[in-house]
C-alpha cells in the first residue's frame, strides 16, 4: 500500500514552500462555532505559563493526508485529502493574529505570521499556502489578504462560516476576552503581556504535531478520506455522495462537469431572500424522487440506487430539480412572469414557509 506516514510540526507542513490544494471533491469549510471555539480553547488550555513568560507544550493535532510524493522537494502542490477544516481554521487565525499585531504596532510579528498564509515563491511572488476554488475569490481577498476592501459580503454557506470562524477569533484574541479565556482554562496570566500571549498562541499552532501522510493514489487517497473522516466531525452524507461522483467523474477536459454542475446547484440554493444548504435540499430531493430515509442512511441508500455510469445524469437531474426546489421555498411573482392568475400560488406557498414552517 502506497503509504507514508511522518511526524511533522504545523510548523514544518505551512512552512515547506508548498501550496496546499483543496481537492475539488473536498466539502466546503463547514467548522461551527463549537468547533472552533474548542480548537480555541485547546491551544490556549496547553500553554505553561510561568511568572511573565507563555510557553507552548506538547500538543498533538491528529492526523493530515496528502496526495503528492513526500520525497519530492521540487513538488510545490500538493492536494489536501484530510486535514482540509484544521488547515483552514489554523489559516484563519494566523490572519486575525498578523491584523491585531499590525494594529498594535508590531509589523515585524503581523508580517512573521502572514507568512504562513501567503508564502513569496523563488520569484518574489506571492503565492496562496491554502488554494481552494469552493471559496475562491472570497477566502484569498477576506483572509489571504491583510486589506480586505475587494472583499464582498459572504454569500454562500461556506463563505459565511469563513466570515463567522474570523469574526470569533478576532473577538476573543481581542486582550479581555482572551485573558478571560485564560482564566477558564486556569491559567494565570497576570504577569504576561498582551504580545506575549498572542505570540504564544502562535508558537503553540506552529510546534503542534500531525501524523503527515502521504500517498500517490488518487484513489487510494479518497478511499482514506472515508475512513479517517469517520472520526472527528462526521462527514455528512452530502460529503460521501460528492466524494463518491467525483471520484468517477475525474474528467476535467474541455470542462468540469461535476465542478460546475455542483457550483450551478449550490449557487441555485443560495439565490433569494432565503438560502437553503445542500444537505436540506438533498434530503427533500431523496425522499421525493426516492424514498424516505433518515440522514444517517442516504449515503446508503444513495449507493444502491445510482450506479456509477449513472452518475453524470443524476447529476444533471440534482441541478434541474434544485431549480423546482427553489422556486418552490423561496417563491416569487417572476417565477410565473408576473402574471395575477398564479398570484395566489406564491401567496399560498410563502405561507406554508413563513407562516406554518412546512418546508
Amino acid at each position: 500500500m502506497d503509504i507514508k506516514p511522518k511526524e511533522r510540526q504545523i510548523r514544518e507542513i505551512l512552512g515547506a514552500k508548498k501550496q496546499y490544494e483543496i481537492p475539488r471533491f473536498q466539502r466546503d469549510y463547514s467548522w461551527e462555532k463549537r468547533n472552533y471555539r474548542e480548537f480555541l480553547c485547546d491551544i490556549v488550555g496547553n500553554l505553561i505559563i510561568s511568572g511573565n513568560k507563555a510557553t507552548s507544550s506538547p500538543y498533538f493535532m491528529g492526523t493530515m493526508l496528502f496526495v503528492g510524493d513526500s520525497e519530492d522537494e521540487n513538488q510545490r502542490v500538493v492536494q489536501v485529502v484530510d486535514g482540509q477544516q484544521r488547515l483552514t481554521t489554523i489559516t484563519i487565525l494566523f490572519s486575525v493574529l498578523a491584523r491585531i499585531f499590525n494594529e498594535k504596532n508590531e509589523p515585524k510579528l503581523g508580517k512573521r505570521v502572514f507568512d504562513y498564509v501567503m508564502a513569496e515563491d523563488d520569484n518574489g511572488d506571492e503565492v496562496r499556502i491554502i488554494k481552494t476554488t469552493s471559496s475562491y475569490p472570497y477566502f484569498s481577498f477576506f483572509i489571504q489578504s491583510l486589506n480586505q476592501e475587494h472583499a464582498k459580503r459572504p454569500n454562500t454557506e461556506e463563505e459565511q462560516s469563513i466570515a463567522q470562524t474570523y469574526e470569533y477569533f478576532l473577538d476573543q484574541l481581542s486582550e479581555i476576552k482572551l485573558r478571560k479565556i485564560c482564566k477558564e482554562q486556569k491559567l494565570t496570566d497576570s504577569e504576561v503581556t498582551y504580545i506575549d500571549l498572542l505570540k504564544a498562541i502562535r508558537d503553540q499552532i506552529l510546534d503542534s504535531t500531525v501524523v503527515e501522510i502521504y500517498t500517490k493514489d488518487n484513489k487510494l487517497a479518497n478511499k482514506l478520506f472515508e475512513i479517517l473522516n469517520a472520526k472527528g466531525k462526521q462527514l455528512a452524507h452530502i460529503d460521501l455522495i460528492k466524494n463518491k461522483i467525483f471520484e468517477k467523474l475525474d474528467s476535467t477536459e474541455p470542462a468540469d462537469f461535476a465542478q460546475e454542475t455542483w457550483k450551478n446547484i449550490v449557487s441555485t440554493l443560495n439565490e433569494g431572500r432565503e438560502r437553503t444548504g445542500f444537505a436540506t435540499f438533498y434530503r427533500h430531493f431523496w425522499a421525493s424522487c426516492y424514498e424516505r430515509k433518515t440522514a444517517s442512511k442516504l449515503y446508503e441508500s444513495f449507493n444502491k440506487a445510482i450506479k456509477p455510469e449513472q452518475y453524470e445524469s443524476f447529476l444533471s437531474q440534482l441541478e434541474s430539480e434544485s431549480k423546482v426546489y427553489k422556486n418552490i421555498t423561496n417563491p416569487c411573482r417572476e417565477d410565473y412572469q408576473n402574471k395575477k392568475q398564479h398570484f395566489w400560488l406564491v401567496n399560498s406557498l410563502k405561507a406554508f414557509n413563513e407562516v406554518f414552517n412546512v418546508i
